[in-house]
């Protein structure tokens, strides 16, 4: 049996490795910060960014939930922001790769789980597969790990699909561009037309959409999570 390291495997362990280090030493720096002098532009920073998820994570949990589901979201949008810029710098992109999507997700799949029998009870929790009769346990099932799936393949299949519209427009700049030199007698010159065609889709899909798939994780986080508590423990 032959073990294989995917290539995504590397850029894996540097990303987490580097926001770890990067963390520390931000850490490091806010707990030699006096509170009463004026704030650096990295202390500005961070409490912006830690008061905005907090805020955003709180508005659709609880104040309860959403004190210790605020630290995980905040460092699963920079892991994952992270992982979908770092195709520009010409690595592989983690996110492109179902079982780093499919783990990030997991996570979220079990404080769902979590939060549900918390608030309602493990009775509850298992009475719900069976709801509104016994023969309903298989649909009930599939929609319980519905969110494992969706969260994991929609992340994946967005980058994956993105890197695959580039290297098809990047092929097609190439052929463009060798009828443009074979008019003058040469070949396999240089790709010209691929670098025009393809800046603007980059924009797109790996700022813009690599922007939008992070925020749409996260949210959808917050949301199946606050789905599974009830009116009444909502501050």
């Amino acid at each position: 049996m032959t073990l294989v390291i995917q290539p995504q495997f590397p850029i894996i362990i540097a990303i987490t490795i580097i926001i770890v280090v990067v963390l520390k030493l931000i850490s490091n720096k806010l707990n030699e910060f006096d509170p009463l002098s004026t704030p650096t532009p990295l202390v500005t920073v961070c409490i912006m960014l830690v008061e905005y998820i907090d805020q955003f994570v709180t508005e659709i949990t609880n104040k309860k939930v959403g004190e210790k589901l605020a630290p995980y979201v905040c460092s699963i949008s920079i892991y994952i922001l992270i992982s979908n810029y770092i195709g520009l710098l010409g690595f592989e992109n983690p996110t492109k790769n179902w079982s780093v999507t499919l783990s990030l997700a997991f996570i979220t799949f079990i404080l769902i789980q979590k939060t549900d029998i918390e608030y309602n009870g493990i009775g509850s929790y298992i009475h719900a597969f069976f709801e509104p009769i016994f023969l309903f346990v298989v649909p009930n099932f599939f929609g319980t790990i519905a969110p494992l799936l969706s969260m994991s393949l929609r992340l994946f299949g967005n980058l994956l699909s993105g890197s695959i519209i580039m290297e098809l427009v990047y092929n097609l700049g190439n052929t463009v561009s060798n009828v443009f030199w074979s008019i003058f007698g040469a070949k396999d010159v240089f790709n010209f037309i691929g670098p025009i065609l393809a800046a603007p889709l980059h924009c797109y899909f790996d700022l813009f959409s690599g922007f939008i798939q992070t925020y749409i994780f996260i949210m959808l986080t917050a949301a199946f999570i606050g789905n599974k508590i009830p009116d009444e423990a909502r501050d």
